[in-house]
C-alpha cells in the first residue's frame, strides 16, 4: 500500500477521532462476524470461533470499509466483503502457525489453534474459513453482479499463488538464509505474503463502491505502500525485541526481513518512505480519506 504526504499537509483536517473511528468500525465487524458464525456445539465451530474471535485490530476489514466510504459506499454494503477479508486473514494465521509452516505455539498471547485442537482440525479450520469467506462474498445483496465478481476475483488473486500462498512459499524457501537473502527477495515475500491482502482490502472496498478508474488507482497505490510499510514495521518491532510469547525472533529463526537484509536503521527509513508514499497517494481525496491517512500514520508513527 502507498503512503504519501498530502498536499493538504498545511491545512490537513484533523481526524475526527481515529481511535473512535477504528473502535466503531471494529465493533461493526465483530457484530457481523458473530451473525455469520454464531456459537455452536460442534468442535469444528468452536475451533473456528477460537481463532476468529481471538482479538486483533480488524485492520483489513476496516480498510475495506474506509475505502468503500471514499468511493461512496455505505458500510452496510461493504461489510460482508469486509468480514470475508477477516476470515481469509484468520485462515492464513491458523495455517501459518502449523508445524509444517512457521511452527508457532502462541498467537495473540494464547496457544495457537493446532496446540488446542490438534493439527488436523486446525487445517480444517483454515479450510472452513477460506471457503466461508467466498460463500459470504458471493451472496451480497445490493451490489451489482459485475462489481461483486470483480471484488471476488480481487480477493482470490490476493489469496492464491500470486499473493499470500506464493508469498508463504517464498518465505519458507528463504527461512534460515538470513542476511544471504537480497532486499529484492524480501520485498517480494512481503508484497505477496502480507501486502497482497492489505492491497486487496482497499481495492475490494473501492470496487464494491463503484470507484472510477482514477480513484481506484489512488487507492491501489495507497494499499500497495501501506502493505509494505506494515510488514517492514513488523520486522522492525521484532528486531527491536518484540519476540513472540515463545521468545523466538525473526533473527533466531533466520527469517528474511528488512533488518536482516539492510540493517535496522535503513529498515526504519524504508518504513517511513512507504508510509509517506501511502499518505501521498490519497492526498487529493479530501476529508473522507482521512481515516486512511490516519491508519498509515498509525502503522508507522511519526
Amino acid at each position: 500500500m502507498t503512503r504519501t504526504r498530502a498536499s493538504m499537509s498545511r491545512r490537513r483536517p484533523p481526524v475526527p477521532d481515529l481511535v473512535r473511528y477504528l473502535a466503531v468500525r471494529a465493533r461493526l465487524v465483530e457484530r457481523a462476524l458473530e451473525a455469520h458464525l454464531p456459537p455452536g456445539r460442534e468442535r469444528l465451530r468452536q475451533a473456528i470461533r477460537y481463532s476468529l474471535f481471538a482479538g486483533g485490530k480488524r485492520l483489513r476489514p476496516i480498510l475495506a470499509l474506509a475505502a468503500g466510504e471514499v468511493a461512496g459506499a455505505p458500510p452496510a454494503v461493504v461489510l460482508p466483503f469486509a468480514c470475508a477479508l477477516e476470515m481469509v486473514h484468520t485462515y492464513s494465521l491458523v495455517h501459518d502457525d502449523l508445524p509444517a509452516m512457521d511452527d508457532d505455539d502462541l498467537r495473540r498471547g494464547r496457544p495457537t489453534s493446532h496446540r488446542v485442537y490438534g493439527e488436523g482440525l486446525a487445517i480444517l479450520v483454515g479450510d472452513a474459513l477460506l471457503t466461508h469467506a467466498f460463500e459470504l462474498a458471493a451472496r451480497v445483496p445490493g451490489v451489482p453482479p459485475a462489481l461483486a465478481l470483480r471484488a471476488l476475483a480481487e480477493l482470490a488473486t490476493a489469496v492464491g499463488e500470486a499473493g499470500m500462498v506464493g508469498g508463504q512459499a517464498l518465505d519458507l524457501a528463504a527461512t534460515g538464509a538470513g542476511r544471504r537473502v537480497s532486499l529484492g527477495r524480501v520485498r517480494a515475500i512481503h508484497r505477496r505474503k502480507t501486502g497482497a491482502l492489505l492491497r486487496a482490502a482497499v481495492r475490494v472496498g473501492a470496487l464494491v463502491g463503484g470507484a472510477r478508474p482514477a480513484l481506484l488507482r489512488c487507492l491501489t497505490a495507497y494499499g500497495e505502500h501501506l502493505g509494505l510499510a506494515f510488514q517492514v514495521a513488523d520486522d522492525i518491532a521484532d528486531a527491536a525485541g518484540g519476540a513472540g510469547g515463545d521468545g523466538r525472533t525473526d533473527r533466531v529463526l533466520g527469517k528474511a526481513t528488512y533488518p536482516a537484509a539492510i540493517g535496522l536503521a535503513a529498515a526504519r527509513r524504508a518504513a517511513v518512505r512507504e508510509r509517506d508514499a501511502a499518505v501521498a497517494a490519497v492526498r487529493a481525496l479530501g476529508p473522507r480519506a482521512e481515516p486512511l491517512r490516519g491508519i498509515a500514520r498509525l502503522v508507522v508513527p511519526e
